[in-house]
């Protein structure tokens, strides 16, 4: 069947992705902190077998897309994916899952990564900004001063400097245009960034332009203007 391209955006919202051939699909299966435990690996793998061609793909923010799927098949391989715990998702205009590095098993991070991951994609992904927005918004987590999953490209950048405590950035991008993020004044706990991540997706739902990044909202706006309204 041809689908029209309101139904291929439909779709990719639920993190199915359209081939250039029109039949066949790409499923992007959403991983907690880019870490699978054996049963979860063992259902990609079989999905990827019975309705795909074997094999799957790791993304560059740690999630997997197995491909070649075809359209009467995508029910059934979400189900297959509930089943083990698992969930399509994680593309279209609205909060990505978040990126991070390995921190919580890393001797130099500053900490647990890992469970702020969880915290976030639980209150924004799967919460309250399961909802649209100008564009896609991605937060990245980073333990340490080393930058592992570069924290400055992220819409929102969480990087440890001490323990327990982050600096935060602004209005970074990686696209066909990069933006290196500007760092607000000060650290932060744990809880007050998750409270200025919460801060940054509602400025951005309120005065983003449809289809604006939210590095160009920031520096439509001013830097200044942004952060005075998210640390205050």
């Amino acid at each position: 069947m041809e689908l029209t391209d309101e139904q291929k955006k439909a779709l990719k919202g639920r993190g199915y992705i359209v081939y250039k051939d029109g039949i066949h699909f790409s499923c992007r299966v959403l991983i907690q902190g880019g870490s699978m435990n054996a049963q979860e690996a063992r259902k990609i793998t079989e999905v990827s077998e019975n309705y795909g061609r074997g094999y799957f793909t790791l993304t560059q923010r740690l999630n997997v897309e197995i491909p070649w799927i075809k359209y009467q098949d995508l029910e059934a391989v979400a189900r297959e994916l509930r089943e083990a715990g698992l969930s399509a998702g994680s593309t279209g205009m609205r909060v990505r899952p978040a990126l991070t590095c390995k921190g919580d098993v890393c001797q130099v991070s500053f900490f647990d990564t890992a469970e702020l991951t969880r915290q976030i994609n639980e209150k924004f992904y799967t919460g309250k900004y399961d909802i649209a927005l100008p564009n896609k918004f991605r937060v990245t987590i980073s333990g340490c001063r080393n930058g592992c999953s570069k924290p400055q490209l992220g819409c929102i950048g969480l990087q440890g400097r001490k323990q327990g405590q982050v600096a935060i950035t602004i209005g970074g991008m990686f696209s066909q245009i990069q933006h290196v993020g500007r760092e607000l004044p000060g650290l932060y706990s744990i809880s007050e960034a998750l409270n200025i991540v919460d801060k940054a997706m509602e400025f951005y739902r309120e005065n983003g332009l449809k289809g604006e990044r939210f590095a160009k909202t920031v520096d439509r706006i001013g830097f200044e203007t942004v952060a005075s309204f998210l640390t205050v």
